[in-house]
């Protein structure tokens, strides 16, 4: 067993007190990600009772699409993800909340989901296949979607790509407010295509 004397233990105790004095742990930094939403874009006022009857399936996205960093595409086989800029929910979930409020002026929509006492007319399932900015400033957002009566399975597949439009590579809260306004025209793409009741 070690024993200190008491000129020892007193060096012993002086020297640590010294240490946290010499020697700090670096702060931690602050989380400097900003945080964005697709916009719905206005309000829909709620459709007469007499109107369709739609259930929206969840949107489907690519497997590279769900992370929550916003993705820009640097070429034809590269994705950057720009960590600080950032989902503030996932993407196929906005991409859902937004396509139900932009129906819902045109249609009764019911989310999956579906209650068994929901009534539906058509079904849709949306596919996304890209909803990203590039590093040459553009904007890309295309789908395809299938209406469909509830329990076919499967009906008529249609293509959409949104009109091309123009970012300047920085400012991530256009990125997010135009891949919206390319999300509301899916929207009433789909609604256009929807069958007569």
């Amino acid at each position: 067993m070690c024993r200190l004397s008491l000129p020892g233990f007193c060096l012993l105790v002086a020297g640590l007190s010294v240490l946290p004095a010499g020697c700090s742990l670096p702060g931690a930094k602050p989380d400097a990600a900003r945080y964005y939403v697709l916009p719905t874009l206005a309000e829909a006022a709620v459709p007469p009772a007499s109107v369709l009857h739609v259930g929206l399936f969840p949107v489907q996205l690519p497997d590279y699409l769900h992370s929550r960093s916003m993705a820009v595409r640097e070429g034809a086989s590269e994705v950057r993800y720009h960590d600080d800029e950032r989902w503030a929910e996932t993407l196929d979930a906005g991409l859902t909340r937004v396509l139900r409020a932009k129906l819902a002026a045109s249609a009764q929509v019911v989310v999956y989901p579906f209650r068994s006492d929901a009534p539906r007319n058509y079904d849709v399932r949306v596919q996304v296949l890209a909803c990203e900015g590039t590093a040459d400033g553009g904007v890309v957002f295309s789908a395809t979607f299938e209406i469909f009566a509830p329990g076919a399975g499967a009906g008529v597949q249609h293509a959409f790509t949104a009109e091309p439009v123009k970012w300047d590579g920085r400012d991530y809260a256009k990125l997010a407010e135009l891949l919206g306004t390319d999300a509301a025209q899916l929207a009433d793409a789909i609604a256009a295509a929807l069958p007569a009741k």
